[in-house]
């Protein structure tokens, strides 16, 4: 199909600055190499991967032990009209390393599966094939609590892996009482928000709360920023007390930026121009730093996307792709390298995402091949002394911003090979 050879032979732009910024960008990205306890994607050509509870493409991919609930990945091939995928699924500690649990004491099925829900893209300018997955399901059913990774694998051929997927199942055990505030500290007052909790453990015994708990604090479903080595300040009865003043803050960021791409054939928010030629290429309002503005509400969606087509009845097999050209206005290059940021790229600065000073236009340009939609996204720069993302250089921090934060609470009982996720909840800085 002329169409996906044409993907293929650029590369699937999944880099396109690579084309137009520069010639030294490589996918170092899909290696294709061994399997790693993290979100995840082994083969160009795989876009647009969702993972959610069924009924919520917002939400965490976490769901409740023996809920019925479910949690449904959704993802596109355009390398390949059809491939047999199978998947597999192995059950992980607190810290993402594989457990020492076999799998019959975790799964009702030790034979892996095939993915048999999928659909060719219909009237769409560029071809794929979106699959479709459901866990649990009538072949397979989780016993244990605790985080998994889902495993996709193509031919059955476990060398050939196509993505990886955290997930994770938690009990109701103990209850988990959270309030975000403007940060305690001075110095973090007007940049920084505080998450104070507390673990009510009453019909659960946890003999040594500072050994045996494990618990985590995240911001708008991030890992890479996530804030797992806290113990309780103080024991009060059966309530364990999380109130420190500097080490449970986090960075507040800026609401997230924005643009609606549902509409392919008129402009929409934040979208300047639309052009059609061997693909469609929209270009977005260009955008510039934040970092030293005042605050601004923007009803955002926390980072996170929705793929839709305006009109169609599943967008899932029915949205098209669309290079997207991404613009920041900046004086001058910085020593640090430059990422397009946010659920799209897996809250990672992957080399795909990478943005390239172009000294013409004084400006940070990329283009990105993605899939109908609305997107939120942020501008991101490597920060070594802190080891991960830093937003605040373009996007600012401010202590009002609207924030998602998720608590996990993990315990590994005396005995256990395996860490029971025994409470989980969700709070927004929305009171602020």
């Amino acid at each position: 199909m002329k169409i996906r050879s044409l993907i293929k032979s650029l590369s699937l732009l999944l880099g396109a600055s690579t084309l137009a910024f520069s010639q030294n960008q490589s996918p170092a990205y899909f290696t294709g190499g061994p399997l790693v306890y993290d979100d995840h994607v082994y083969q160009e050509g795989i876009l647009s991967v969702r993972f959610a509870p069924a009924g919520n493409d917002l939400a965490m991919p976490i769901i409740a032990l023996n809920s019925g609930q479910q949690l449904e990945l959704s993802f596109d091939d355009l390398y390949e009209e059809f491939s047999d995928m199978s998947y597999t699924i192995y059950h992980c500690n607190a810290d993402w390393t594989p457990s020492d649990l076999m799998r019959n004491d975790y799964s009702s099925n030790l034979a892996d599966e095939y993915i048999q829900n999928f659909e060719y893209s219909l009237n769409t300018f560029i071809p794929y094939t979106n699959y479709k997955l459901s866990i649990p399901n009538q072949k397979v059913r989780l016993t244990k609590s605790g985080n998994y990774l889902l495993v996709i694998y193509r031919n059955n051929d476990k060398s050939q892996l196509v993505l990886s997927r955290r997930f994770m199942v938690y009990e109701e055990i103990v209850k988990v009482g959270a309030l975000v505030k403007r940060a305690t500290r001075v110095e973090k007052m007007q940049t920084h928000q505080e998450v104070d909790f507390e673990i009510n453990h009453s019909n659960y015994a946890i003999p040594n709360p500072f050994t045996d708990l494990k618990v985590i604090l995240m911001q708008n479903q991030r890992w890479d920023n996530s804030i797992d080595n806290l113990k309780p300040q103080f024991l009060q009865n059966a309530k364990l007390i999380y109130q420190y003043d500097d080490e449970n803050t986090f960075a507040g960021g800026s609401e997230f930026r924005f643009f609606d791409l549902k509409n392919l054939f008129s402009l929409s928010m934040n979208v300047r121009k639309i052009t059609q030629d061997s693909l469609f290429t929209a270009y977005l309002n260009p955008d510039i730093t934040r970092g030293i503005e005042n605050y601004s509400f923007i009803n955002d969606i926390n980072g996170q996307l929705r793929v839709r087509r305006l009109d169609a009845p599943n967008s899932d097999s029915e949205a098209d792709y669309a290079l997207v050209d991404f613009y920041l206005d900046y004086p001058q290059e910085i020593s640090s390298k430059v990422y397009v940021f946010g659920e799209l790229s897996d809250w990672k600065m992957l080399p795909q995402f990478e943005l390239f000073y172009d000294n013409t236009r004084k400006a940070y340009r990329t283009q990105l091949l993605l899939k109908q939609g609305f997107y939120n996204y942020a501008y991101a720069i490597d920060d070594y002394t802190k080891s991960g993302s830093d937003l605040g250089f373009f996007e600012g921090n401010h202590w009002q911003t609207s924030n998602q934060y998720q608590i996990l609470v993990y315990h590994r009982e005396i005995g256990s090979r395996y860490d029971r996720l025994v409470g989980f909840a969700e709070i927004s800085s929305d009171n602020l």
